[in-house]
């Protein structure tokens, strides 16, 4: 067996100190428990009911985009069965407004579209160093057409990143007396 002189011994130290330094980290970061494990966008969700009856419903009838929104700003598109959305707000505004087409044949004419405008005030929250900041939204108005949507109730006027109904959109759909009735 061959004697290992000074230098060589010392080249391979180096060699085991580097691979150390190198693994070490990574082994130990498996174990680490700090960093943003929270939902870093506030982002109201709105849910789909039926005014006659308050139970959930189901649509695949709507197709829903921002107005004034630039590009193709749809977050719903037609045939995609939904109970409920998203709707973001801009936090350079004080209002957003989406609009709410229909797709089933009969009341697939601009004339039944209706629109919904949430007014509210912007707030910056730090959330922590790992996350970040966002911001949460104070609703303190909605306004909508009635065409085929019968109200829009706030759930809770704080939106914040908790993933929970903020809105919820009540639709005449079904056996309600109405002339513009969803089929679902």
């Amino acid at each position: 067996m061959a004697r290992l002189n000074r230098s060589d011994i010392r080249a391979r130290l180096r060699v085991a100190a580097a691979a150390a330094a190198l693994l070490l980290p990574l082994l130990w970061g498996g174990c680490n428990t700090s960093g943003c494990l929270e939902n870093q966008s506030a982002i109201p969700l709105a849910g789909f009911y039926s005014s006659a009856t308050g139970e959930a419903a189901t649509l695949n009838i709507l197709r829903i985009h921002g107005v004034g929104a630039p590009g193709d700003s749809a977050i719903l598109a037609s045939g995609t069965a939904a109970n409920q959305v998203y709707l973001p707000m801009r936090s350079t505004a004080t209002s957003t407004e989406w609009c709410i087409a229909y797709t089933q044949q009969g009341i697939d004419k601009p004339e039944f579209n209706d629109t919904i405008t949430f007014r509210y005030s912007s707030i910056p929250y730090f959330a922590s160093e790992e996350c970040g900041a966002m911001y949460y939204y104070r609703i303190s108005s909605v306004e909508t057409s009635t065409n085929l949507i019968d109200s829009v109730t706030v759930v809770d006027s704080l939106v914040t990143n908790a993933d929970r109904i903020s809105f919820k959109i009540y639709f005449r759909i079904g056996d309600e007396p109405s002339d513009l009735d969803i089929a679902i």
